[in-house]
């Protein structure tokens, strides 16, 4: 697997964002979302998803000279609501990040309510901009009723999306990152498949089924989000031992998001219809609720608490683990983008030929080489 540096990348993405019809500050903004998700090891939504935004703006699903906008609420109140009006959902998540850290910094704690974001990329990304200001952060993410590739517990129909929960807490610095998790309600995250066909990587047989019930264990034999394709569907956390767990998840997200988001859930749009990402955002500044040494304190000691369990040679990770040892939540993604900021960002084949094809229509020249 080829490793580009990760300047280099950025550069590179930006240009193909331009000619695809994105202004220069935009893709400047996007390009960093990009290539810091691959920077941290997660190619899924990296710049592996620059053909699919081609093709969203071609669709006129993606309107990328577009701005968001606070369509509800003011810096006099806890809330707001904030309309993507379909642009990059890199830049309405920084539009959203912006006035929640300034409303939880007034009124100890926030929520942001999200809409026509169309993709908003990594949430952890969101997650550990709130950490860094040292506030604390949950987020709701849905589809808009689009993008339907999860079935309930029980089932194989398709009627959810990923849905991912995130969290953040901020180390106080303890440590040198915050602590995230950012986690789907269902068994693995959509891009996690596509990422395993761009590896030519089998799937494990309990993150995707059959229409018949079977493990679906080729990437390759799944179709697009059409309600029409009948490849199956990704499980529902907690898989055949305890999807109801994942199932329920999925529904909370769901509502948190639309509700509070303002867009539509699932069952109130075409399934068939590209999906345009809703969220619910909220943050607490965890400094309204007692001392920051004493809460560094805590933190520290619940990681030290942690790391020292005994790994068991036994017991694995899990197959969508970062490595074979326990990590604390971000942990993954800090020692990944350490290694990958030395020693260049890993690109599968698949993703190389994409982007390649994408500059050589545009007449970019890519960081590729021979």
């Amino acid at each position: 697997m080829d490793r580009i540096d990760a300047a280099e990348l950025e550069a590179f993405a930006g240009t193909l964002l331009q000619e695809v019809g994105a202004p220069a500050a935009t893709a400047e903004a996007v390009a960093a979302s990009l290539v810091e998700a691959d920077l941290k090891g997660h190619t899924s939504h990296g710049v592996l998803r620059i053909p699919t935004y081609r093709q969203m703006i071609a669709d006129g699903v993606l309107v990328p000279d577009a701005e968001p906008t606070v369509v509800d609420g003011t810096g006099d109140s806890a809330t707001a609501v904030v309309d993507g009006n379909g642009t990059f959902g890199q830049v309405v998540g920084r539009t959203a990040v912006d006035a929640l850290a300034e409303r939880a910094s007034e009124h100890g704690l926030a929520c942001v309510g999200i809409r026509n974001a169309t993709h908003l990329g990594r949430i952890g990304e969101w997650a550990e901009a709130i950490a860094e200001r040292e506030l604390c952060f949950l987020s709701f993410v849905h589809t808009s009723g689009g993008g339907l590739v999860v079935a309930p517990a029980g089932s194989t129909t398709r009627r959810f999306s990923t849905n991912p929960i995130t969290c953040a807490v901020p180390t106080f610095d303890r440590l040198p990152f915050p602590l995230v998790l950012d986690m789907a309600t269902s068994q693995v995250a959509h891009g996690k498949l596509d990422a395993a066909e761009a590896d030519g990587r089998s799937l494990p047989p309990e993150w995707a089924v059959t229409p018949e019930g079977e493990p679906l264990i080729d990437p390759g034999a799944m179709g697009s989000f059409r309600e029409g394709d009948t490849w199956g569907a990704i499980r529902p956390l907690g898989g055949t031992t305890a999807g109801h767990k994942g199932t329920g998840l999925a529904v909370m997200t769901e509502l948190f998001a639309g509700l509070l988001g303002g867009g539509p859930v699932a069952g109130q749009r075409d399934p068939d219809a590209w999906f345009t990402n809703g969220a619910c955002f909220l943050a607490i500044d965890p400094a309204r609720f007692g001392d920051r040494e004493r809460m560094a304190d805590q933190v520290e000691a619940l990681v030290e608490h942690v790391r020292a369990a005994d790994a068991h040679p036994d017991v694995p990770v899990g197959d969508a683990a970062k490595g074979e040892e326990l990590l604390l939540p971000g942990e993954a993604e800090h020692r990944t983008a350490e290694r990958n900021a030395t020693e260049g960002i890993p690109l599968p084949p698949r993703v190389i030929e994409q982007l390649a094809a994408l500059a050589d229509e545009f007449g970019v020249d890519g960081p590729f080489g021979e």
